[in-house]
C-alpha cells in the first residue's frame, strides 16, 4: 500500500520533468546552444560527402566530372529555399523552420548510401533535396536571435553559432575518415544523419519560437508595432544602402571562405607540394583557428559597445581588419614556396575573418529587426552564389594559367572591394519593420 506521502513524492517526482522542459523553453541560452550544435551538424553534414566520395567513386567508376556533378547538386538545392525560409520564419517563428529543415536534411544523410546504390540519379536528388533543407539554417537562427538575444549579446550568439561551420568541418575531415577506414563510408552517414534525429527529439519538447511562445508577440513589444517601419520590399530593399552594403560584404566575404574551403587542400598539394598523406593536418588547422576565435569576435564587440563605443565605427573597423587581413594574406600568398610559411598565412587570415562576427554578420538584426531572417535568406542566397563562382572561376583561371598567383590576386581584390563598400555604405539605423 502506499501511504499519501509517497504519493506526493511520485507526483513531484513526475512533475520534475515536466519543470525542467519549461524552463529550458524560456532559457534563452539553451536555446543559442541548440542553434550552434544544429550548425556544427549542418556541417558536417556537408562536408562528409567530400571524403566519402573517394570510396564512392572507386566503387561506382565515377570520373571528376560525375563527381562535380554529384557535389554541385546540394549548392543547387541549397539557394532554393533560403528567402522562403526566411518568410517563413519571420511570419511563423523559427522554431519549426529550424527543426523540420534539420529532421529533413538529417533524413536524406540517411538515404544518401541507399540512393547510392539505386543509381547516380536517386543520389544527385537526394543530395539537391539535402541541399533544399540545409537551406533554412541561417535564416531560421537569425529569426529566432532576434526574439531570444537581447541587443548586448547578439554578436556573441551570432559568433558561437558561426564558429559551426569550422568546427563541423573539422569534425567531418577527421572523424569521416577513421569511420571509413575502420567500417565503411556507409556507417558515416548513417552515425551523422542519427545524430540530427536525436537533435530534433531535443529541439522539439524544449523550444519555443519566441519567449512568448507565439511568433510575433516579443517582437511587437520590444522591436516596435508594424506601423513604424515599413515592411521589406524588393524596390525598398533595392533603394537601402545599407542592405547592399551587408550583401556585398556577405559576397566577398563568402568568395575568399569557400575558395580557401574548396581549393586549400589541392593549394597545399599542388601549389606547396607537401605530401598527400599531409593534407588532411594541414587543412584542419586553419579551421580549428577560425572555430575559436569567431566567438571571440562576436563577444569583443559586445563588450565594446557595452562600454560606450560607437556602434557604427566597431562594425567598419572589425569589418576592414578582416577583409584587410585577407587582402594582405592573398595578396602573397600565391607567391610562397614554404608550406609552412603558406598554413600560417591562412591560419592568419582565418583568425582575422573571425572579426566578421562584430561586423557585418549581425548587421540584419539592426537593419530589420523583426524581418531578418528573410534579410538574412536574401544575403546568404547571394553569399552562396558567390562560393559557387568562386569555386568554378578560380577552377577555370587554374587551367587557363596555370597560376595560383592569379587565383589569390583575384580574391585580394574582391576582399578590398568588400572592404571599402562596407566602410562606404554601412549603417545600425533601423529601416524595416
Amino acid at each position: 500500500m502506499v501511504k499519501p506521502n509517497e504519493n506526493n513524492n511520485l507526483a513531484n517526482k513526475s512533475i520534475r520533468p515536466i519543470g525542467a522542459i519549461r524552463s529550458l523553453r524560456q532559457s534563452p541560452l539553451w536555446l543559442v546552444s541548440l542553434t550552434v550544435i544544429a550548425v556544427y551538424i549542418c556541417f558536417i553534414d556537408r562536408i562528409a560527402i567530400s571524403i566519402a566520395i573517394i570510396p564512392m567513386a572507386a566503387e561506382n567508376a565515377w570520373s571528376a566530372s560525375t563527381q562535380g556533378v554529384i557535389m554541385a547538386a546540394f549548392f543547387l538545392g541549397y539557394l532554393t529555399l533560403q528567402i522562403p525560409a526566411g518568410m517563413l520564419a519571420d511570419r511563423f517563428g523559427g522554431k519549426w523552420v529550424l527543426g523540420l529543415g534539420v529532421l529533413l536534411w538529417s533524413v536524406f544523410t540517411l538515404l544518401t548510401p541507399p540512393a547510392a546504390a539505386t543509381g547516380l540519379i536517386a543520389l544527385v536528388v537526394c543530395r539537391f533535396f539535402m541541399g533544399v533543407a540545409e537551406a533554412v539554417t541561417w535564416p531560421s537562427i537569425y529569426s529566432l536571435y532576434s526574439q531570444w538575444v537581447s541587443d548586448t549579446r547578439r554578436a556573441t550568439a551570432v559568433g558561437f553559432m558561426n564558429s559551426g561551420v569550422a568546427g563541423g568541418s573539422v569534425i567531418a575531415l577527421v572523424a569521416t575518415p577513421l569511420i571509413i577506414a575502420a567500417y565503411s563510408w556507409q556507417l558515416a552517414f548513417y552515425i551523422y544523419g542519427a545524430i540530427g534525429i536525436v537533435w530534433f527529439l531535443i529541439w522539439t519538447p524544449t523550444t519555443r519560437s519566441s519567449p512568448a511562445g507565439t511568433a510575433n508577440a516579443s517582437r511587437d513589444e520590444h522591436c516596435g508595432a508594424k506601423s513604424d517601419f515599413p515592411k521589406i520590399t524588393l524596390v525598398a530593399l533595392l533603394q537601402s544602402r545599407a542592405v547592399w552594403a551587408i550583401a556585398v560584404a556577405h559576397m566577398c566575404l563568402n568568395w575568399t571562405i569557400f575558395l580557401m574551403l574548396s581549393w586549400l587542400p589541392t593549394y597545399i598539394n599542388k601549389g606547396l607540394g607537401a605530401d598527400f598523406s599531409q593534407i588532411g593536418m594541414l587543412a584542419v588547422a586553419p579551421a580549428v583557428v577560425a572555430m575559436l576565435l569567431t566567438p571571440v569576435a562576436g563577444r569583443v564587440f559586445d563588450i565594446l559597445i557595452s562600454r560606450g563605443f560607437n556602434r557604427l565605427r566597431v562594425r567598419k573597423v572589425m569589418q576592414s581588419l578582416a577583409f584587410g587581413s585577407i587582402a594582405f594574406t592573398f595578396a602573397i600568398l600565391g607567391y610562397v614556396e614554404s608550406v609552412l610559411a603558406g598554413i600560417l598565412l591562412v591560419t592568419f587570415s582565418n583568425a582575422m575573418t573571425a572579426c566578421s562576427a562584430g561586423g557585418f554578420a549581425t548587421n540584419h538584426l539592426e537593419i530589420a529587426p523583426n524581418q531578418s531572417g528573410l534579410l538574412m535568406g536574401l544575403t546568404n542566397t547571394l553569399g552562396s552564389l558567390s562560393s559557387g563562382l568562386a569555386i568554378l572561376i578560380s577552377g577555370i583561371v587554374l587551367d587557363v594559367t596555370g597560376s595560383w598567383v592569379v587565383v589569390f590576386q583575384l580574391a585580394a581584390a574582391i576582399a578590398i572591394l568588400g572592404a571599402v563598400f562596407y566602410w562606404r555604405f554601412a549603417s545600425i539605423e533601423r529601416e524595416f519593420y
